[in-house]
């Protein structure tokens, strides 16, 4: 059957800016292994990422600027990222989910998670005084649920402290 024998793969979420760069951090971090993980994104960026064999988009879940078109963009977010979730279901065999946020990690974590799969969440390492709203959500859905400063442990207090990326 085509279905058990797509390719095994994690799935890596991550947004622009400085979540793509904490992305980057973490997997030229990666201790190497003696079968290299390969990966697939879930993302709105395009940089370039090692051992990535597919690279999917998706848009933002909010808009952070007009507060009024968050209705619509809401309901694209969440029709796009369970379509693309679907589709990549089908074309790959997904083992786990890593995320450096935003919010666009909730709708396929959530969807991992219902697959009894494992999902890493890692608070961006701006916050040092409030959770975010994705940190917040993906505190809830996430396996293991890392933060990078220790003043936000009172937010998360299961999360693991684990430094900056």
């Amino acid at each position: 059957m085509w279905f058990k024998n797509r390719e095994k793969v994690v799935l890596l979420v991550y947004g622009k800016g400085g979540h793509a760069a904490q992305m980057k951090r973490f997997l030229h971090n990666e201790k190497p292994s003696d079968e290299p993980t390969k990966y697939i994104t879930l993302s709105n960026d395009d940089i370039f990422l090692p051992n990535v064999i597919g690279s999917y988009f998706c848009i933002d879940a909010r808009d952070k600027y007009y507060w009024y078109k968050n209705i619509f963009i809401s309901l694209a977010y969440f029709i796009i990222s369970l379509s693309q979730m679907v589709r990549l279901s089908c074309k790959y065999q997904i083992v786990g989910m890593i995320s450096t946020g935003p919010g666009l990690a909730v709708i396929p974590g959530l969807f991992c998670r219902l697959l009894q799969k494992k999902v890493i969440f890692f608070e961006d390492w701006c916050r040092f005084n409030t959770p975010s709203i994705a940190g917040r959500l993906m505190y809830i859905i996430a396996s293991k649920f890392f933060i990078q400063h220790k003043a936000v442990k009172k937010f998360y207090p299961k999360s693991i402290y684990m430094g900056r990326l």
